[in-house]
């Protein structure tokens, strides 16, 4: 456990994030994480400016509630998804995370502009 979240690992680019014992956040790397889709869409390992404008597009027709982090994150935070970029060498990739709603919505999110261990991410 580092910090105040228990954390797992796991070989297939998945890391678990959990507090108090419950699952709080899966997050997948953009690269060797699971492929995830949002009505057809991949999200794993996108172009951020071709990631971003669908999941915009996706909560207009919907009705998703969106909300965008300090660091230009786009979370739907309905659905518990979280969208973010990943810096591979010099190439950014989409990268999901599916979050606790409280999470999403939490003075620590917030303030900081990221989840807890994930460290500062990579602003685009």
């Amino acid at each position: 456990m580092d910090g105040p979240y228990a954390q797992e690992h796991f070989a297939d680019g998945v890391k678990v994030f959990y507090e108090e014992g419950k699952m709080a956040c899966v997050a997948l790397d953009a690269v060797t994480g699971p492929q995830v889709l949002l009505a057809g869409f991949a999200l794993a390992g996108r172009d951020p400016e071709e990631a971003y404008p669908y999941l915009l597009a996706h909560a207009a027709e919907h009705g998703n509630c969106l909300a965008y982090a300090p660091d230009e994150s786009l979370a739907l935070t309905d659905l518990g998804l979280l969208l973010r970029v990943q810096q591979i060498e010099d190439v950014l990739l989409s990268r999901p995370l599916f979050v606790r709603e409280d999470w999403l919505e939490s003075e620590y999110y917030c303030a900081r502009g990221h989840l807890p261990l994930e460290g500062t991410p990579v602003a685009h």
